[in-house]
């Protein structure tokens, strides 16, 4: 099967799932049924799709709790699941969230300018090495800007770390039961 009849039966496949069109999904499982990759390749994509409804039920489910916590407590902070590397935005963030005193009023101008970056911090992050590599791309910023950053970065760093750590680690789990 070509890449082209693939990617048709994907969209005569998508839409009779979204039409409830069960007379055209009983004929592509049954084209599948004479062709192993097809099938495979249905299975796959039904898992995709069943992971996506998931994913987006959760995001429902949550949507209203979290709306009600930034309405009604001003002073709560929403604590979402991070993954993958520090990025600059995430730094320049939590700046923004938790301003360090002394920096000057022209150092958050750069700060916002900054959340929105995706790039994710080099792997040594000492101050020089930092700077180094922030200023090319960034700008110098005014003085004690990248202390700061570097400071929230390492902070930022070791929090995603414990909570790697934290779901990793061993709770208590249900008793067995007996056997009668």
């Amino acid at each position: 099967m070509t890449d082209r009849e693939l990617d048709r039966i994907t969209e005569v496949y998508l839409a009779a799932l979204d039409s409830a069109d069960i007379e055209t999904l009983d004929r592509i499982w049954e084209l599948a049924a004479a062709d192993s990759g097809l099938e495979d390749y249905l299975y796959a994509l039904d898992a995709e799709i069943d992971a996506a409804d998931k994913r987006q039920e959760a995001t429902a489910l949550e949507q209203p709790i979290v709306d009600a916590v930034r309405t009604h407590l001003k002073s709560g902070e929403i604590v979402e699941q991070n993954t993958g590397p520090v990025t600059v935005g995430d730094v320049a963030r939590e700046l923004l969230h938790n301003p360090p005193a002394g920096l000057p009023a022209e150092a958050y101008a750069l700060i916002e300018q900054l959340h929105h970056s995706q790039e994710p911090l080099p792997v040594n992050l000492g101050l020089s090495n930092l700077t180094a590599w922030a200023q090319p791309r960034f700008g110098a910023g005014p003085s004690g800007l990248w202390k700061a950053f570097q400071q929230q970065a390492l902070k930022l760093e070791r929090r995603r770390a414990s909570e790697v750590e934290y779901q990793l680690a061993a709770r208590r789990g249900s008793k067995p039961e007996e056997p009668k």
